[in-house]
C-alpha cells in the first residue's frame, strides 16, 4: 500500500521568505551600519581637503547613523572622548553612552541643545544629511566659562524696589509724641538690618517710603526668605498699640533699571490694592505674591472716602450716559452698589442705566420692586445685547464688586469706551480692569458699604430712596453673613445711614428668607460635607432646581465654619458646565491665597474659584492638593 502524503509546494516559499527576513535583519543590523560608517570614511578619503580641514577642525566634529553610532569623528572629538576615560575604538561608541541626556532628532537645525561631560558643558548643533536624515553631523562647542560667566552676569543684574509704612499716619496717631521719633528710627533700622545681608541698599526718600536697589542674587534670597521683614516689623514697639505693616515691591526681569523700576511701581499698586501688608514680585508676564496672610485694620477715617467721592462727582459731570454693572451672576451686594451708584448718577441728572443680565433668587424680590415703582424709568435695566447697541463712545461705564475684566457682566462693553470707573473691596489680582478711576478696598466688608459712604460725600441732599437703601442694606447684610464677617465700626455707620435714609430692616429680612428648594439643597450639602486632613471641610452642593446654586454654596461654606475644629470650608457646586468653588475661613487661614493658586480669588476668609475641565471628584482633589502644596511651601 502507497501512503498518500501531503505536497511539500509550500515549504520553499516560506524559507525563501524566512531566509529574507534574516537577511535583512543582518543588513539593518550589521552590514549596513558597516556600509555607512565605510561609505562616510570612503568619502573622507576621495575629498582629501575636506577631510583634513574637519580633522584640522579644532572643535569636536562627528558624524553619526540614524541609531546614534559614531560613524566618523575628527582629532578633537578623540581627545574629548580620552579625556574623559571613553574607549578609542571607534565601533564601540555610541553618542548616549557620551552624552546620555542628546537629544537626536528632537532638535531643529538651527536649536542649540546643552550636554554636559564630566566638569564641562557643551552645545551641540546637529545637521541631518543623507538620504531620509539617515546621516547626522554633529558639531560642539565647549560653553562651559561662557555660560559661568553668563551665570555671575545674571546673578548681578539689578533690580528695583520700593516699599511702603503702610500705616504711618495711623501709628503716629496712635503713639505718643515723644515716641514719634523713635518709633520711625527703629523702622528704618529694621528695614536697612534685614537689606544688608542680601546686599541691598536701601534710600529713605519720604518718612514712610523708601527705594531699595539690589542685584538679582540678593532679590532670590529675600524670596527663598519669603520677605520675614513683613513679621519683623510687626514686632516692633516704641508706645505704639497698633502693629507696624509695610508693603514690598519689586520689579524683575526688564530690560534695564528704568523698566525694573515701571513693574516695581505697578507691583506696588497691586500690594496696596490688595490691602498691603505684603511683598509683590512682578515680572513683564507674571507675579508672586508674599505675605498677606493677616486681616488688616480698616481706616480709621473716611478721608479717602471724600477724597474718591469728589473725583467721581467730576468724572461724572463730564459724561451724559453712565452704565452701570457687577460680576456675572450678581448677588445682592453687586446689585445694592449698583443702585447707589445709580442714585449718585441720577443726582447729577445724568441718563443711567444698570446692565443686568440673570436676576439669582435673592435680588429678584428687590429687582421686581424697581420694575412695578413709577419712580424708575424702563430703561432703568439693560441686558448686555441693549447696552451694546446704543453705547456711545464717549459713556462712563462703572464696575461695582469686581476688578476682574472676565467677570463682569458684560465684558465687551469695557472694549467700547476707555472711561472705565472701578468700585471693589475684593483684593487685586491679575487680569484687572484697566481703569481711568479706580477704589479698591480690601478691607471694606462690602461694595455696598463702600459705595454708601460715597452717597454721603458726593454732595449735599444726596441720599438714596428707601427701595435703593434696602437694596443697598440688603448687600451688606449678606456679604458680611448679618454682621458676623469683616466688619468694622464703618460697617455699622454706613448701616445706620441707610436706616435714616429709609430702609426697612424687616422687609430686606423677608426678601432673603429661603426659597424651600435651597433650604433642601443646603440640609444636602451639609450631608455631604467632610473633615479632611482634620481641619479642612468639603461639601458638594447640588445645583438642580436652584435659581442661585452658587449662593447657596457660599451660605453653606459659611455654615460649616461653626464646626469645631474647622480652620476652613469649601463648597463645589457644579453648574453651567463648571465648578464653582466657595471657600471660607475665619482667621486661622488666608483661603483667598488658596483660590489665587487655582486662577479665583477674593478675600483672606471669603474667595472663590471657577474651575473647567474637572469633575466634582477630581476638582476636589485639586484644593486638597493645592492646600498641601501651600502648607509644605510655607504659603499658608
Amino acid at each position: 500500500m502507497r501512503l498518500l502524503l501531503p505536497p511539500y509546494d509550500f515549504i520553499p516559499p516560506i524559507v525563501a521568505a524566512v531566509g529574507s527576513i534574516a537577511f535583512v535583519s543582518v543588513w539593518h543590523f550589521y552590514i549596513r551600519r558597516d556600509i555607512q560608517q565605510y561609505v562616510v570614511e570612503m568619502g573622507m578619503s576621495l575629498d582629501k581637503g575636506l577631510s583634513q580641514k574637519m580633522e584640522d577642525l579644532a572643535l569636536p566634529y562627528a558624524v553619526l547613523d540614524s541609531n546614534g553610532r559614531l560613524l566618523w569623528k575628527n582629532s578633537a572629538f578623540q581627545t574629548m572622548l580620552e579625556q574623559n576615560g571613553r574607549p578609542d575604538q571607534l565601533k564601540a561608541v555610541e553618542i548616549k553612552e557620551v552624552f546620555p541626556a542628546i537629544r537626536l532628532g528632537e532638535t531643529k537645525t538651527a536649536d542649540v541643545d546643552y550636554v554636559s561631560l564630566g566638569d564641562r558643558i557643551f552645545a551641540v548643533r546637529q545637521q541631518p544629511s543623507g538620504e531620509g536624515g539617515s546621516l547626522t553631523a554633529l558639531l560642539l562647542t565647549d560653553e562651559t566659562e561662557h555660560l559661568a560667566t553668563k551665570e555671575t552676569l545674571d546673578k548681578e543684574r539689578g533690580v528695583a524696589g520700593i516699599l511702603y509704612i503702610d500705616n504711618y499716619e495711623e501709628l503716629l496717631k496712635h503713639t505718643e509724641v515723644n515716641e514719634h521719633s523713635l518709633l520711625g528710627a527703629l523702622i528704618e533700622q529694621q528695614i536697612q538690618k534685614y537689606f544688608q545681608p542680601f546686599h541691598g541698599i536701601v534710600c529713605k526718600t519720604e518718612r514712610d517710603r523708601f527705594y531699595v536697589f539690589m542685584n538679582h542674587e540678593g532679590l532670590g534670597r529675600c524670596m527663598e526668605d519669603r520677605f520675614s521683614l513683613l513679621n519683623q516689623v510687626r514686632e516692633i514697639k516704641a508706645g505704639n498699640s497698633i502693629p507696624v505693616t509695610v508693603s514690598i515691591a519689586f520689579g524683575q526681569e526688564g530690560k534695564d533699571y528704568s523698566e525694573n523700576l515701571d513693574l516695581a511701581q505697578a507691583a506696588m499698586d497691586l500690594a496696596l490694592g490688595r490691602g498691603g501688608d505684603q511683598a509683590v514680585v512682578k515680572y513683564p508676564d507674571k507675579v508672586e505674591y508674599y505675605g498677606g496672610k493677616a486681616q488688616g485694620e480698616t481706616g480709621l477715617t473716611r478721608v479717602k472716602a471724600r477724597v474718591k467721592a469728589q473725583a467721581l462727582r467730576e468724572l461724572m459731570a463730564l459724561h451724559e450716559d453712565i452704565y452701570i454693572m457687577g460680576h456675572a451672576r450678581g448677588d445682592n451686594d453687586s446689585f445694592g452698589a449698583s443702585v447707589a451708584i445709580y442714585r449718585a448718577a441720577v443726582s447729577l441728572h445724568l441718563r443711567a442705566h444698570i446692565v443686568l443680565n440673570s436676576v439669582s433668587f435673592s435680588v429678584r424680590p428687590l429687582w421686581e420692586r424697581f420694575q412695578a415703582s413709577a419712580d424708575y424709568p424702563r430703561d432703568m435695566f439693560l441686558s448686555s445685547e441693549e447696552a451694546l447697541a446704543q453705547i456711545r463712545s464717549n459713556a462712563l461705564v462703572i464696575v461695582v464688586d469686581t476688578n476682574r475684566a472676565d467677570m463682569v457682566e458684560c465684558p465687551e462693553l469695557l472694549e467700547k469706551t476707555n472711561q472705565i470707573v472701578v468700585f471693589d473691596h475684593h483684593r487685586q489680582t491679575e487680569g484687572i480692569i484697566r481703569a481711568a478711576f479706580s477704589y479698591v478696598e480690601p478691607y471694606a466688608s462690602s461694595s455696598c458699604e463702600m459705595v454708601t459712604e460715597i452717597l454721603q460725600y458726593f454732595g449735599e441732599g444726596v441720599s438714596p430712596l428707601p427701595l435703593e437703601a434696602e437694596a443697598i442694606y440688603s448687600g451688606i447684610l449678606v456679604d458680611t453673613n448679618s454682621f458676623n464677617d469683616r466688619t468694622s465700626f464703618r460697617t455699622f455707620e454706613a448701616a445706620a445711614f441707610l436706616k435714616r435714609s429709609g430702609a426697612d430692616l424687616v422687609k430686606v429680612k423677608k426678601m432673603l428668607r429661603e426659597d424651600f428648594r435651597e433650604y433642601k439643597a443646603k440640609a444636602e450639602s451639609m450631608q455631604s460635607a467632610v473633615i479632611l486632613d482634620g481641619n479642612y471641610a468639603f461639601a458638594v452642593c447640588p445645583a438642580e432646581g436652584l435659581d442661585s446654586p452658587t449662593v447657596v454654596g457660599s451660605q453653606v461654606a459659611n455654615d460649616l465654619l461653626n464646626i469645631n475644629s474647622v480652620k476652613a470650608s469649601f463648597v463645589f457646586t457644579e453648574t453651567e458646565g463648571k465648578i464653582y468653588v466657595s471657600a471660607r475661613a475665619i482667621d486661622e487661614m488666608n483661603v483667598q491665597l488658596i483660590m489665587e493658586r487655582l486662577g479665583g480669588g477674593g478675600h483672606l476668609g471669603s474667595a472663590g474659584a471657577q474651575l473647567e475641565g474637572l469633575n466634582l471628584e477630581e476638582a476636589q482633589a485639586m484644593v486638597l492638593q493645592t492646600i498641601r502644596d501651600m502648607i509644605e511651601e510655607g504659603k499658608i
